[in-house]
């Protein structure tokens, strides 16, 4: 399976799942050794945008291609975006199954893409391999 991922340098792809330790996200709760992906590059920019202030975006992004026979489960039951509890609780529930390390699920941004959460303590997640990187710059036009 193919997945991207938008990050800035001084921390790294953030494969080990540390940052879940210290936020919360759409699809899991405080305190999880999570990993965000996205299904394209161009979903990845798109979550960029949408969590962080233009002003604050950093200088140092980098936009990773990864690859990695994953167990994967997704999301079929309806729910709304903005139910955030809703998504966080069906996120703990794939988290604490532990069936499979990726839970595919469609991008609150745009619902015709996907996301994936992974799972950073399923034994999977150690076949998620760096296949390509580069330096991100958002095109001003995006931004300004």
């Amino acid at each position: 399976m193919e997945l991207w991922r938008l990050y800035r340098a001084a921390h790294g792809p953030g494969l080990d799942g540390a940052g879940g330790l210290y936020a919360a996200g759409r699809w899991h709760r405080l305190g999880r050794r999570v990993v965000y992906f996205g299904a394209s590059a161009a979903i990845v920019v798109l979550e960029k945008l949408a969590h962080v202030d233009p002003d604050a975006l950093p200088g140092d992004l980098l936009l990773g291609r990864f690859a990695g026979d994953l167990s994967v489960e997704s999301v079929t039951e309806p729910l709304l975006a903005s139910d955030l509890d809703a998504c966080r609780a069906r996120g703990e529930r794939f988290l604490e199954a532990g069936r499979a390390c990726a839970l595919g699920v469609a991008s609150a941004v745009l619902p015709e893409e996907s996301n994936y959460l992974i799972n950073a303590v399923h034994p999977d997640a150690a076949r998620i391999r760096l296949v390509f990187e580069r330096s991100f710059l958002f095109d001003e036009r995006l931004i300004a």
